[in-house]
């Protein structure tokens, strides 16, 4: 009777165990049956105007823009979380004895889409050709990569950098087949080739961008066929999906995109990963003076409400930030170092009073010595940023700052602030690598470095030795540490910039689609897990 007895509690906590394991999943068990695949797997993506091959002469970047969009041609050595860590990709793995000594083990089962190798001496060619651009990993110089084996290499820096496996995330640091270069596709030479898991078929100039399935893809091939780019106003990237024409919009400015395009469609947005911010120049001459007084540049940091500037340019697209660099990369406990001065007109008006800036002119706008004190505002996207400029003009007209929205002419705004011609210049910037001090290159002179900006809006040597330390500090940690100490500094002691946002990219996707993750950075929007159902 006790056999039976234990027989019967034996088989009760069985039935028990079972029940715990399976209650409360939403996994999909093997009774249950697989989603229905639509018969053809071929995605269309309206994605606005075309960025590619843009100037004069044209630069060969399809495929390599950090802002996107990615057509999955070409893949890094490293490759970027979800939260701006750093992951293996081309390389397996990878170590440093010293700061200026780098050792990658690549993979050894990838082949480029032309059927070419994907070893060591092709890795070295292709960053022999990053090494000669003016933007560049620091440190990484013409001869400093050697092959030590079929697929492993040694990188000799320069200088040192601790940040180089960050560094190689970044979009712009793709390997390309030897031989070739990301352009038309006019010519071998020419046809963007990489070992992604879809391959380039066909480019019109403004209108579409065409790839095919990588059948041999070393990290399982997609269930998509094909993955074409729709370019064309980005008005109309809301109505391509209404109609159908497409199955996912976006990478378009706010106002562009409508919050539902269809009744079934659903509005998706990644995590803030885009910067948005105002630069103050300190660097001008002539007109373009007024921003070397410190007390001016401290007074405007103080009458710019976030908040309020973020929800009139970017309402539902982000959240107002101080630091400057978003959250998502610095972390929480270096986020917190970043401490700007608060939203204080009074105080503002007060020091421009004692600077002598008085409200002598209508509507209580400022002179001195007869001369109005009248700012321009140049914006780097003005048909995504004129509600933003129009918040920061009302909020500076409060404390008697005037504001003109500059219109760049037949310049880009980026020759504008190259030429430190311009009072203030709003722009949203991408975090473009796993490098936590990605952006701190628009405020140092020191190597790697964007002078073009820091000339007008550098923080001075306390900035530009803080940067040296980012590039010899082992750990990521204390990078991100320093990164904010650079960013308290600019923000809230030299007042050469003044942080407003940090964005999410919106997408709009069609109920046919499934595996949809939005990427932080559009450069690295995978598409090899998506497909469409019936």
């Amino acid at each position: 009777m006790s056999r039976l007895r234990s027989l019967v509690a034996l088989l009760l906590l069985t039935a028990l165990l079972a029940v715990g394991c399976s209650s409360g999943g939403t996994e999909a068990t093997e009774d249950e049956p697989a989603e229905p695949r639509a018969n053809a797997q071929d995605l269309r993506v309206a994605v606005g105007e075309d960025p590619f091959l843009a100037g004069n002469p044209a630069a060969l970047d399809i495929g390599i823009r950090t802002n996107g969009p990615n057509p999955g041609i070409f893949e890094t050595l490293t490759r970027l979380s979800g939260s701006y860590g750093v992951e293996a990709a081309l390389a397996d793995r990878w170590e440093s004895p010293s700061p200026r000594v780098w050792k990658f083990f690549l993979r050894n089962d990838v082949t480029f889409h032309n059927g070419t190798p994907f070893d060591a001496a092709a890795v070295v060619s292709a960053l022999e050709t990053i090494a000669a651009r003016q933007t560049r990993p620091r440190g990484l110089d013409g001869g400093t990569a050697r092959a030590t084996g079929e697929h492993a290499i040694e990188i000799n820096l320069t200088a040192d950098n601790t940040r180089l496996p960050e560094q190689m995330a970044n979009p712009t640091m793709a390997i390309i087949a030897p031989g070739t270069r990301p352009g038309s596709g006019e010519s071998p030479e020419t046809t963007p080739t990489g070992t992604g898991p879809f391959s380039f078929l066909s480019y019109t100039k403004g209108a579409e961008l065409k790839m095919k399935v990588n059948e041999k893809y070393w990290d399982g091939v997609p269930e998509l066929r094909t993955l074409a780019f729709r370019f064309g106003p980005e008005k109309d990237a809301s109505r391509l999906l209404a109609t159908r024409q497409v199955e996912i919009a976006g990478m378009v400015g706010g106002g562009s995109l409508a919050s539902v395009s269809g009744r079934t469609d659903r509005n998706v947005q990644s995590r803030p990963g885009q910067a948005a911010y105002l630069l103050l120049n300190t660097g001008g001459i002539d007109e373009w003076t007024t921003l070397k007084d410190d007390t001016v540049r401290k007074a405007v940091a103080q009458s710019i409400d976030r908040a309020e500037v973020t929800k009139a340019g970017w309402n539902g697209r982000g959240e107002d930030s101080d630091t400057l660099i978003p959250e998502i990369v610095l972390g929480a406990d270096a986020a917190g170092r970043v401490r700007p001065l608060p939203l204080n007109r009074n105080e503002a008006k007060r020091l421009l009073d004692g600077a002598g800036w008085m409200p002598t002119l209508a509507n209580g706008m400022r002179a001195k010595d007869g001369r109005p004190l009248v700012l321009n505002l140049l914006l780097s996207r003005p048909s995504d940023q004129v509600k933003a400029g129009d918040a920061i003009k009302a909020q500076l007209a409060e404390v008697g700052i005037g504001l003109q929205i500059q219109d760049p002419g037949t310049d880009t705004p980026f020759t504008k602030v190259n030429n430190a011609t311009f009072d203030l210049f709003l722009d949203v910037r991408a975090q473009d690598d796993a490098n936590p001090c990605a952006l701190c290159r628009f405020f140092t002179i020191r190597p790697g470095g964007q002078l073009a900006f820091s000339g007008s809006v550098g923080g001075g040597p306390k900035v530009d030795d803080a940067y040296d330390r980012i590039f010899s500090a082992p750990s990521i940690d204390t990078a991100r540490r320093t990164a904010a100490d650079i960013m308290q500094v600019v923000t809230a002691e030299r007042f050469t910039a003044v942080s407003i946002a940090s964005l999410r990219t919106e997408w709009l996707i069609s109920p046919r689609v499934r595996g949809f993750d939005p990427a932080v950075l559009t450069g690295h929007q995978r598409w090899d897990g998506v497909f469409l159902t019936v």
